[in-house]
C-alpha cells in the first residue's frame, strides 16, 4: 500500500517497468547501453519510503568522490558478498541505462530484500520498498575488463 501511495504521489505510474521496477531517466548518457556483465562505476543513494539512507556513496555534506563498482548480471562470492549487489531492481534499471546517465528508481520489496528482515543490521524493515538515485559514471564492457 505504502509503495501504490508513494507512485501515485509522485506521478510514476507510467514510470513502470515489464521488470517490476519503476524507472526515470534523469540524464540519458551518452556511452554504451549497459548491459548483462558490465562493471559500471556508480554513484548512488538508496533510500527507503521514508527518506532513511540505507546505502549511499555520498558524504554529510552530499559530495560522491569514491565510485563504487558494481557488476551487473554477475554472481559470485566476491560480488555478492556486497548487499547493494543483491539487490535485483538495481540490475534491472542499469539495464535501461547507457554510461554516463543518471535515474531514479523505485525498487519494490520483491526486487530488493523480499522478506528478510534486515532491521538490526542495516536498518532495512521487511518487505522494505527501495528508492534509488543512480549516476553510472563509467561502464566495461566484459571484453574491457580482460
Amino acid at each position: 500500500a505504502a509503495l501504490d501511495k508513494y507512485v501515485k504521489e509522485n506521478n510514476l505510474t507510467e514510470a513502470k517497468d515489464v521488470s517490476g521496477i519503476y524507472f526515470k531517466d534523469i540524464v540519458i548518457g551518452t556511452g554504451d547501453t549497459i548491459k548483462s556483465g558490465y562493471k559500471v562505476m556508480l554513484y548512488f543513494k538508496i533510500t527507503l519510503l521514508d527518506g532513511t539512507v540505507i546505502f549511499t556513496t555520498e558524504d554529510e555534506a552530499g559530495r560522491n568522490y569514491e565510485e563504487f563498482a558494481f557488476y551487473v548480471d554477475v554472481n559470485n562470492d566476491i560480488v555478492n558478498a556486497s548487499y547493494v549487489q543483491q539487490i535485483a531492481g538495481l540490475h534491472q534499471g542499469l539495464k535501461k541505462m547507457k554510461v554516463g546517465g543518471k535515474a531514479f528508481m523505485v525498487i519494490p520489496s520483491e526486487l530488493a530484500f523480499k522478506a528478510v528482515d534486515n532491521s538490526s543490521t542495516l536498518g532495512i524493515p521487511r518487505f522494505s520498498t527501495l528508492l534509488a538515485t543512480v549516476y553510472a559514471k563509467k561502464g566495461y564492457s566484459p571484453e574491457d575488463q580482460q
